[in-house]
């Protein structure tokens, strides 16, 4: 009960609910969809195996998985947060990942917000059934953003519904990588 009643309380807290509509800056002042040149590779995964399995040729320590979409304003508040912590991290063995769980239908928007943020890093699209989070976790779903933290034999150690800072994200990060449990904090 107790879970139940900290997951719901934790889905309050700067999350979005499914809500398909998916809303640019310029789709939100009535322009049309912009036209943009994103490099890094999208990879489309249909499965939470597939994508473990693509993060493993990674070989890092620590994989941040953060699931989001272009229409959640919360995931694109706290999404140059995540850009910046894994730039600061670059070459600490830890990666920070993106999954879009935007429509397939959506790439060019995907596309057009990663180009934004300049993300550098390969990012995926999930184009499966269901609920992917649930797949990784089984306890969260329904609400993003999502932010799971993986170890480098792609266990999931710590997931958190909602928001994240980067503070928070810093220090998670380094109470996993120090072995210890961050829920306990």
């Amino acid at each position: 009960m107790r879970t139940l009643v900290f997951s719901i309380t934790l889905l309050g807290l700067g999350a979005c609910g499914s809500d398909p509509t998916p809303q640019t800056d310029a789709t939100a002042t009535g322009g049309s969809e912009p036209e943009v040149e994103y490099s890094s590779p999208i990879v489309e995964v249909a499965s939470a195996a597939a994508l473990v399995d693509d993060l493993d040729a990674l070989e890092a320590e620590t994989v941040v998985l953060n699931f989001w979409a272009t229409w959640c304003g919360p995931c694109r508040l706290e999404f140059p947060e995540f850009i910046e912590y894994d730039r600061e991290m670059e070459g600490e063995g830890v990666s920070v990942r993106f999954v879009s769980l935007d429509q397939p239908t959506d790439l060019p928007l995907v596309k057009a917000f990663l180009a934004e943020h300049e993300v550098d890093d390969p990012s995926y699209l999930y184009t499966g059934q269901g609920d992917m989070t649930r797949q990784l976790n089984p306890f969260v779903g329904g609400a993003i953003p999502i932010t799971m933290i993986l170890d480098g034999e792609g266990i999931v150690q710590h997931t958190h519904v909602g928001r994240m800072s980067y503070d928070d994200l810093s220090e998670t990060v380094a109470t996993i990588r120090a072995g210890g449990d961050p829920s306990a904090s």
